[in-house]
């Protein structure tokens, strides 16, 4: 255990400073503190060292200690661990010093083994991991964070402001790093290339040994300082009894620099200390590209997360309050002024300015927002000043449910990364297997050829390109996709785009802009009913003020009924009663008109009013299924709508087939008989009642507007309030899956061409430093051409 400055509390060294008090010598860490521990002395101030801490020296607090501290605190912990349905916890944390899939394997594998966890899932891109853990373990979450430091991760709560820090530290050492390894490879570079043109003579053989000293020299600190991740990477792997990425890598440069120096010793001309340092200089350039482009992904995503304000103004008693944004609830008014950003969905109550809502559809331009219109959070308030009405809370808001699917979408695994990392380890095994066959088949010519040979075998084996390939890919497109208003919340789901043959589009709030306004009413009464028609409108727009269906909202405008009780709301309309008497309001599809449905009011069951709703068909739907159409793609709609209105509306799109009047039920079922006579089909609904319908698709979609269920049951989500993007999806899942199909080929080609070559003797070290270099350079360059990928829009 070190000493601590009696002065700081910092770490003092091997060797301290030491100053003079009229209590003995007292250690400090530098002259500095020295002179201020004498000179306080000196002035009579002695007390400070008693007021300031009643246990002397400060102890020095070890890193590890400092991060385990914050898991010892469940109030710390709880904001990150939720309880989920199935009995669990679900705990999020954030990693550092990451460096690949077979890192993610390792992690899951070591997590699951302890008691309590029940699954564990780490995200490369944004280098969280997800667990589901044993409710009310309050001891659990250290246990956890204790595994994972002794695994050589670091890891900390999400939003830990210190996180940020550390990844710069990590970023700049790693810089450090790939400074040193760039500068000794080529010093060691030049020094062989001297060796390898044979200019000495025999008698020169001295300035050949003092060429090949200052190599190991050079060489030394770039494969022990610059190539420690590796051989960390390896112990820790070791010491679990795991084989990891980093063995390899390890092996190979131990046998290079330690061959080399064994040789050198017994006079031998072979070295490979130029090889060894241009490994380690070639892989941790690819692993800085890696490192770029991960925390790239990761500062997108969390753009969104970081949208929402801390404090707002919230008008209490016709006066303004600062609030956390924590404590708004439904109802609220909040002032926004110029400048501000929206912290949770509502409607504009009073005012009106220029809203920009880039954060959340990527749309650049501004927007004009007055009275009566929707605000998502995150949007940000360009000009004017308006008053917002709270829809909901900040954990209920858009920003809030996209981070969400965000979150899901990073965890789900695509099948060949999950195949890889049940490979990982054999892969791996092979390629130390395959290093001893080519040992032992050289060995006869020469053991100086056959452990060259080896090395190189073992160096042009590293997995690194082939374990990048696909999460590299997927998390690029994720990142693209984001940027370009699609959220992709099933990455599964878009690579499967490509092999839809139909469309399933429901009517509603989706082909329609679900803003239905109410043309006419005729009353339908009998003379004997004693209420008059203003009662009945009232009583009308009391049934349908809390249903969530778009046919409702053309009742808000209307004066509500206060007496009615006991009200019922179900999918075919609303009930309730009013002084004893039993009023309902349903469609009515007998008296339903081309382009209009109708509602009907009833008391007792008997006719009292009906009122016919239109709809408006969204500016882009006719352009929208005109491009998916001609991609071969079969067009149908699905609506709980009347017949007669559906079908008005199929005659004015390039639709094969549409259907009314169809339950959530029905929109499932036949989707499944779609698929089975088909192929895969494609779900686009924004209501509760195209869940089932949205779960049961291979691709399902759902635009901005879109009810949360319909989010939530939805793998890719339109975060712009149109269907522009949709045609872009093919596009871009074709993309996507060119740029993975791409790095794979290329990491499984390398190996087929490199390993037999390097079997045979015909690839020296450095070269095979350079081309296993090569192939993870070329995997993730290729995963950053999708940031060049933009949406095309109708």
């Amino acid at each position: 255990m070190s000493t601590a400055c009696w002065h700081c509390g910092e770490d003092t060294g091997s060797t301290p400073f030491t100053a003079r008090t009229p209590d003995g010598l007292r250690n400090a860490c530098c002259a500095g503190c020295a002179a201020a521990v004498e000179m306080i002395h000196r002035m009579g101030l002695s007390d400070y060292y008693q007021l300031r801490t009643e246990n002397a020296p400060l102890a020095a607090l070890d890193e590890n200690d400092r991060t385990l501290a914050l898991f010892d605190m469940p109030a710390l912990v709880a904001p990150h661990r939720r309880p989920q349905a199935n009995g669990h916890d679900a705990l999020r944390l954030q990693l550092g010093s990451l460096r690949c899939a077979a890192c993610c394997w390792l992690i899951e594998q070591m997590l699951t083994d302890l008691p309590g966890v029940h699954e564990a899932r780490v995200n490369l891109a944004t280098m969280q991991l997800s667990l589901e853990i044993d409710q009310g373990d309050l001891a659990l979450p250290r246990q956890i964070a204790e595994r994972l430091l002794r695994l050589g991760y670091s890891v900390t709560l999400p939003g830990d402001p210190r996180y940020e820090r550390d990844l710069q530290k990590e970023k700049r050492r790693l810089l450090g790093r790939v400074m040193l390894a760039g500068l000794g490879a080529m010093q060691a570079m030049m020094y062989s290339f001297v060796l390898y043109l044979n200019v000495f003579d025999p008698s020169e053989a001295i300035y050949e040994s003092m060429l090949r000293l200052t190599s190991l020299l050079i060489a030394t600190p770039v494969v022990f300082y610059a190539g420690w991740p590796f051989f960390s990477g390896a112990w820790h792997g070791l010491k679990q009894r795991q084989l990891t990425m980093d063995l390899p890598i390890a092996i190979a440069l131990l046998l290079a620099w330690g061959g080399s120096l064994v040789n050198m010793a017994l006079g031998g001309s072979h070295v490979y200390f130029d090889s060894a340092a241009m490994f380690v200089f070639f892989l941790l350039i690819s692993r800085a590209l890696e490192q770029r482009q991960q925390h790239r992904v990761r500062r997108a995503w969390q753009r969104l997360q970081d949208a929402l304000p801390q404090v707002v103004q919230r008008l209490r008693h016709a006066e303004p309050e600062w609030i956390s944004v924590q404590e708004i609830q439904p109802g609220d008014i909040l002032l926004l002024a110029q400048g501000d950003t929206v912290p949770v969905d509502g409607i504009v109550h009073e005012g009106e300015g220029d809203i920009s809502e880039a954060a959340i559809t990527g749309e650049p331009l501004p927007a004009r927002r007055v009275v009566g219109d929707t605000l998502p959070a995150g949007g940000k308030v360009l000009e004017g000043r308006v008053q917002l009405r709270a829809t909901g809370t900040v954990d209920s808001s858009l920003v809030a449910q996209i981070a969400e699917q965000v979150s899901r979408a990073a965890e789900e695994r695509v099948t060949v990364v999950r195949d890889w990392q049940r490979v990982a380890p054999l892969f791996i095994g092979a390629s130390l297997l395959l290093a001893v066959v080519t040992l032992a088949i050289h060995w006869e010519d020469s053991p100086a050829l056959a452990f060259e040979h080896m090395l190189a075998l073992l160096v042009i084996t590293c997995p690194c390109a082939l374990a990048l390939a696909v999460p590299l890919g997927v998390s690029a497109t994720l990142s693209t996709a984001l940027r370009e208003g699609i959220l992709v919340a099933s990455p599964k789901q878009l690579l499967a785009l490509n092999q839809v043959r139909g469309v399933l589009f429901d009517k509603t709030g989706t082909l329609t802009l679900g803003d239905f306004q109410l043309t006419e009413f005729l009353d339908a009464a009998s003379p004997a009913h004693p209420e008059s028609l203003t009662q009945r409108l009232a009583i009308a727009a009391a049934l349908e003020s809390d249903h969530p269906h778009p046919l409702a909202r053309a009742f808000d405008g209307m004066a509500a009924d206060q007496a009615l009780t006991d009200v019922r709301i179900s999918r075919e309309g609303a009930e309730g009663k009013r002084q004893g008497v039993h009023w309902r309001i349903s469609g009515d599809p007998a008296y339903a008109r081309p382009d209009s449905t109708c509602l009907l009011l009833s008391r007792n069951g008997e006719p009292s009013v009906r009122f016919w709703l239109t709809d408006q068909l969204r500016p882009e739907t006719t352009a929208v299924l005109e491009r998916l159409r001609r991609r071969g793609l079969t067009l149908r709609l699905a609506s709980g709508d009347a017949r007669s209105a559906v079908e008005s509306l199929a005659r004015q799109l390039p639709l094969v087939e549409a259907r009314g009047q169809m339950t959530p039920t029905d929109k499932a079922a036949w989707l499944a008989q779609l698929a089975q006579a088909e192929g895969p089909q494609m779900m686009v609904g924004d209501g509760i009642n195209d869940a089932p319908a949205l779960l049961k698709a291979a691709v399902s979609v759902a635009p901005a507007s879109a009810t949360s269920l319909a989010r939530r049951a939805a793998g890719l989500y339109l975060l712009d309030d149109n269907l522009r993007r949709l045609p872009a999806l093919p596009d871009l899942a074709a993309r996507s899956r060119q740029l993975i199909h791409q790095n794979l080929f290329w990491a499984v080609l390398y190996n087929v061409i490199a390993v037999p070559l390097a079997m045979a003797g015909f690839v020296t070290p450095w070269a095979a430093a350079l081309g296993m270099a090569a192939s993870s350079l070329v995997v993730t360059l290729n995963a950053n051409r999708m940031n060049r990928w933009k949406a095309s829009s109708c």
